[in-house]
Protein backbone atom coordinates (compact mmCIF):
# COMPACT_ATOMS: atom_id res chain seq x y z
CA UNK A 1 0.00 0.00 0.00
CA UNK A 2 1.18 3.06 -1.23
CA UNK A 3 1.70 6.32 1.92
CA UNK A 4 -0.69 9.02 1.95
CA UNK A 5 2.13 11.38 1.01
CA UNK A 6 3.62 9.54 -1.32
CA UNK A 7 0.59 9.10 -3.27
CA UNK A 8 -0.25 12.88 -2.61
CA UNK A 9 2.82 13.74 -4.21
CA UNK A 10 2.03 11.64 -7.15
CA UNK A 11 -1.43 12.75 -7.56
CA UNK A 12 0.01 15.90 -7.56
CA UNK A 13 2.61 15.08 -10.02
CA UNK A 14 0.18 13.22 -12.48
CA UNK A 15 -1.80 16.93 -12.02
CA UNK A 16 1.21 18.64 -13.09
CA UNK A 17 1.99 16.50 -16.27
CA UNK A 18 -1.13 16.54 -17.39
CA UNK A 19 -1.63 20.14 -17.29
CA UNK A 20 1.74 21.01 -18.95
CA UNK A 21 1.71 20.35 -22.43
CA UNK A 22 5.36 20.43 -22.93
CA UNK A 23 5.42 17.72 -20.06
CA UNK A 24 2.93 15.68 -21.68
CA UNK A 25 4.32 15.73 -25.21
CA UNK A 26 7.50 14.55 -23.72
CA UNK A 27 6.22 11.27 -22.19
CA UNK A 28 3.17 9.90 -21.05
CA UNK A 29 2.34 9.27 -17.56
CA UNK A 30 3.79 5.66 -16.96
CA UNK A 31 0.90 2.76 -17.15
CA UNK A 32 2.01 0.66 -14.20
CA UNK A 33 3.87 1.53 -10.89
CA UNK A 34 5.20 -1.02 -7.74
CA UNK A 35 5.33 0.22 -4.72
CA UNK A 36 9.51 -0.05 -3.70
CA UNK A 37 8.84 1.34 0.22
CA UNK A 38 12.20 3.06 0.22
CA UNK A 39 13.68 4.55 4.07
CA UNK A 40 13.40 8.21 4.40
CA UNK A 41 17.02 9.07 4.14
CA UNK A 42 17.79 13.12 5.62
CA UNK A 43 19.83 15.10 4.00
CA UNK A 44 20.26 18.66 5.20
CA UNK A 45 18.11 20.29 1.98
CA UNK A 46 15.40 18.44 2.87
CA UNK A 47 14.68 20.29 5.83
CA UNK A 48 15.43 23.59 3.22
CA UNK A 49 12.59 21.92 0.90
CA UNK A 50 10.28 21.73 3.83
CA UNK A 51 10.37 25.53 4.82
CA UNK A 52 10.04 26.89 1.44
CA UNK A 53 6.97 28.80 0.48
CA UNK A 54 4.69 27.70 -2.37
CA UNK A 55 3.58 29.91 -5.34
CA UNK A 56 0.28 32.08 -4.30
CA UNK A 57 -1.61 29.89 -7.14
CA UNK A 58 -1.28 28.07 -10.30
CA UNK A 59 -0.84 24.40 -10.84
CA UNK A 60 2.43 24.05 -9.35
CA UNK A 61 1.25 24.83 -5.89
CA UNK A 62 -0.54 21.33 -5.01
CA UNK A 63 3.06 19.53 -6.32
CA UNK A 64 5.15 22.12 -3.83
CA UNK A 65 2.72 21.38 -1.05
CA UNK A 66 2.78 17.72 -1.03
CA UNK A 67 7.00 17.41 -1.77
CA UNK A 68 7.49 19.91 1.26
CA UNK A 69 4.85 17.66 3.17
CA UNK A 70 6.65 14.18 2.11
CA UNK A 71 10.17 16.05 2.63
CA UNK A 72 10.87 14.18 5.86
CA UNK A 73 9.92 10.88 4.34
CA UNK A 74 11.45 10.84 0.96
CA UNK A 75 14.40 8.79 0.48
CA UNK A 76 16.77 12.00 -0.55
CA UNK A 77 19.65 11.59 -2.91
CA UNK A 78 23.14 13.91 -3.86
CA UNK A 79 24.44 12.35 -6.75
CA UNK A 80 28.02 14.38 -6.63
CA UNK A 81 30.75 14.19 -4.06
CA UNK A 82 32.51 17.22 -2.00
CA UNK A 83 35.53 17.13 -4.09
CA UNK A 84 33.43 17.57 -7.54
CA UNK A 85 30.70 20.21 -5.98
CA UNK A 86 31.93 21.77 -2.94
CA UNK A 87 30.52 21.28 0.59
CA UNK A 88 28.22 24.55 0.29
CA UNK A 89 26.35 22.78 -3.08
CA UNK A 90 26.18 19.36 -1.48
CA UNK A 91 24.43 21.47 1.91
CA UNK A 92 22.32 23.03 -0.18
CA UNK A 93 21.07 20.62 -3.10
CA UNK A 94 19.24 17.30 -3.56
CA UNK A 95 16.65 15.31 -5.00
CA UNK A 96 14.34 12.32 -4.55
CA UNK A 97 13.06 10.25 -7.14
CA UNK A 98 9.64 9.54 -7.33
CA UNK A 99 9.14 7.10 -9.56
CA UNK A 100 11.44 4.70 -11.77
CA UNK A 101 13.76 2.45 -11.91
CA UNK A 102 15.16 3.63 -8.65
CA UNK A 103 11.88 5.62 -6.81
CA UNK A 104 9.36 5.75 -4.41
CA UNK A 105 7.18 3.86 -6.80
CA UNK A 106 9.18 1.97 -9.44
CA UNK A 107 8.60 2.00 -13.62
CA UNK A 108 10.56 1.07 -16.73
CA UNK A 109 8.60 3.57 -18.42
CA UNK A 110 9.82 7.39 -17.24
CA UNK A 111 11.69 8.65 -13.93
CA UNK A 112 11.01 11.67 -12.44
CA UNK A 113 12.39 13.12 -9.94
CA UNK A 114 11.81 16.75 -7.67
CA UNK A 115 15.00 18.54 -6.73
CA UNK A 116 16.15 21.59 -5.20
CA UNK A 117 19.03 23.85 -4.88
CA UNK A 118 19.68 26.52 -2.93
CA UNK A 119 20.03 30.19 -3.80
CA UNK A 120 23.57 31.25 -5.32
CA UNK A 121 24.58 28.10 -6.35
CA UNK A 122 26.20 27.02 -9.52
CA UNK A 123 25.42 23.41 -11.43
CA UNK A 124 28.45 23.41 -13.70
CA UNK A 125 28.18 21.93 -16.93
CA UNK A 126 27.29 18.12 -16.94
CA UNK A 127 25.52 15.66 -19.53
CA UNK A 128 23.64 11.92 -19.06
CA UNK A 129 22.70 10.24 -21.81
CA UNK A 130 18.32 10.40 -20.79
CA UNK A 131 16.61 13.06 -22.46
CA UNK A 132 15.60 15.36 -20.00
CA UNK A 133 12.73 18.08 -19.26
CA UNK A 134 12.99 20.58 -16.21
CA UNK A 135 10.04 22.11 -14.97
CA UNK A 136 9.89 24.69 -12.36
CA UNK A 137 8.00 24.35 -9.47
CA UNK A 138 9.06 26.98 -6.75
CA UNK A 139 11.57 29.87 -7.03
CA UNK A 140 13.57 30.73 -10.16
CA UNK A 141 17.14 29.51 -12.02
CA UNK A 142 19.21 30.43 -15.29
CA UNK A 143 19.90 27.71 -18.22
CA UNK A 144 23.23 26.79 -19.92
CA UNK A 145 22.79 24.76 -22.70
CA UNK A 146 25.59 24.06 -25.70
CA UNK A 147 24.89 26.19 -28.85
CA UNK A 148 21.56 28.12 -26.62
CA UNK A 149 21.30 31.03 -25.21
CA UNK A 150 20.82 31.04 -21.13
CA UNK A 151 17.44 31.56 -20.31
CA UNK A 152 16.06 32.44 -16.77
CA UNK A 153 12.91 30.55 -15.62
CA UNK A 154 10.12 30.80 -12.86
CA UNK A 155 7.10 28.90 -11.95
CA UNK A 156 5.26 26.71 -14.82
CA UNK A 157 8.14 27.13 -17.60
CA UNK A 158 10.20 24.36 -18.66
CA UNK A 159 13.52 23.30 -19.99
CA UNK A 160 14.37 20.69 -22.42
CA UNK A 161 17.83 18.40 -22.96
CA UNK A 162 19.12 16.32 -25.49
CA UNK A 163 20.61 13.01 -24.95
CA UNK A 164 24.45 13.85 -23.78
CA UNK A 165 23.63 17.47 -24.71
CA UNK A 166 26.40 19.47 -22.22
CA UNK A 167 24.15 21.88 -20.07
CA UNK A 168 24.48 24.13 -16.69
CA UNK A 169 22.15 26.14 -14.32
CA UNK A 170 22.64 28.44 -11.96
CA UNK A 171 20.38 30.13 -8.99
CA UNK A 172 20.65 33.45 -8.28
CA UNK A 173 18.61 35.58 -4.89
CA UNK A 174 16.32 32.88 -5.17
CA UNK A 175 16.08 29.11 -4.70
CA UNK A 176 14.79 26.66 -7.48
CA UNK A 177 12.54 23.87 -6.96
CA UNK A 178 11.92 21.45 -9.77
CA UNK A 179 10.16 18.73 -11.19
CA UNK A 180 12.66 16.48 -13.56
CA UNK A 181 11.58 13.97 -16.16
CA UNK A 182 13.89 11.44 -18.25
CA UNK A 183 13.16 9.23 -21.06
CA UNK A 184 15.08 7.17 -23.65
CA UNK A 185 18.27 5.01 -22.87
CA UNK A 186 20.14 5.76 -19.83
CA UNK A 187 17.04 6.15 -18.08
CA UNK A 188 18.73 4.42 -14.54
CA UNK A 189 21.80 6.38 -15.20
CA UNK A 190 23.68 9.46 -14.01
CA UNK A 191 25.04 12.41 -14.84
CA UNK A 192 28.72 13.14 -15.92
CA UNK A 193 30.37 16.58 -15.11
CA UNK A 194 32.16 18.20 -17.80
CA UNK A 195 31.49 19.19 -21.43
CA UNK A 196 31.77 16.08 -22.85
CA UNK A 197 30.37 12.93 -23.66
CA UNK A 198 31.67 9.28 -22.73
CA UNK A 199 33.41 7.95 -25.28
Amino acid sequence: MTPPGLSAALDAARIVHRMTPALSDFAPWPGVFSPANLSPRHIPAADLVAALNPPASGHCRPLVEATRAFAPQAHWKRTYTEDEVGADFRARYGYFELFGPAGHVRTDQLRGYIAYWGAGLSYDWHYHEAEEIYFILAGEAEFHGENSAPVRLNPGQTRQHRANQPHAMCTHDAPVLTFVLWRGTGLDGLPYMGLGAPG
